[in-house]
């Protein structure tokens, strides 16, 4: 993306590596310029172009549940990896509900639209729903199924962002729910299984929202 997580991975003494298969690369690059320690490739997650054993962590937040196949994604990464080195991924999760969620509802059309298009139709109609969602999402039981219900990225609850800044979050997260052309939600197993079949072990699930799971690497894998 544009590197809103490698910015707060690179406030850290070590090198980081951020890497996109799209332009969005670029303006990680012009968004985090100045950063000594910040470097970036604009690359598939399937052929990461690096050396196998390169890296100490690695982690992968909002990415894999985009790509065409998830498990294979999840199974390409694990390599990079030197031995214990660790290993952390966020992916949406899919529960037998997941399909009635208010996104994938609208998505069959908001996925075929040209994004200059999309994101045009949800700056027209975000000075409505914003502040609908403002209330509707804040509501102590009710709350947990508008948010289900309708399809805007408005993080009520973030009490560090300002109205301005979660304005602005909402319009770029809800074109971000909206467009993709791949949204394939993972279940816990799947993503373990996979994650085991390319050498990590010790997995576990936190307790943040949708499949969060940190690894290592065998430590005899090369």
């Amino acid at each position: 993306g544009a590197g809103r997580f490698l910015e707060v991975a690179a406030r850290s003494e070590a090198q980081v590596v951020g890497m996109d298969i799209s332009s969005a690369i670029d303006a990680a690059k012009e968004n985090l310029k100045g950063r000594r320690n910040a470097h970036f490739v604009q690359a598939s997650i399937y052929e990461p172009p690096f050396r196998d054993a390169a890296f100490d962590g690695l982690y992968c937040i909002g990415v894999i549940q985009h790509t065409p196949d998830p498990p294979g994604a999840l199974r390409a990464l694990p390599r990079l990896l030197k031995r214990a080195g660790r290993i952390a991924v966020t992916i949406y999760e899919r529960k037998r509900w997941t399909p009635l969620y208010g996104k994938y509802l609208i998505r069959p059309l908001t996925r075929r639209m040209k994004d200059t298009t999309l994101l045009r139709a949800i700056k027209t109609v975000m000075p409505v729903l914003f502040p609908i969602t403002e209330v509707a999402f804040r509501l102590p039981v009710a709350g947990k199924l508008f948010t289900f219900a309708i399809p805007v990225a408005n993080y009520v609850h973030e009490r560090e962002l300002s109205a301005r800044e979660r304005y602005r979050w909402a319009v770029l997260d809800t074109f971000d729910m909206l467009s993709p052309r791949y949204d394939q939600p993972q279940t816990q197993q799947e993503v373990e299984q996979a994650l085991t079949d390319a050498g990590i072990n010790n997995i576990k699930r936190l307790d943040n929202p949708g499949v969060n799971v940190v690894g290592e690497k065998d430590a005899t894998e090369g």
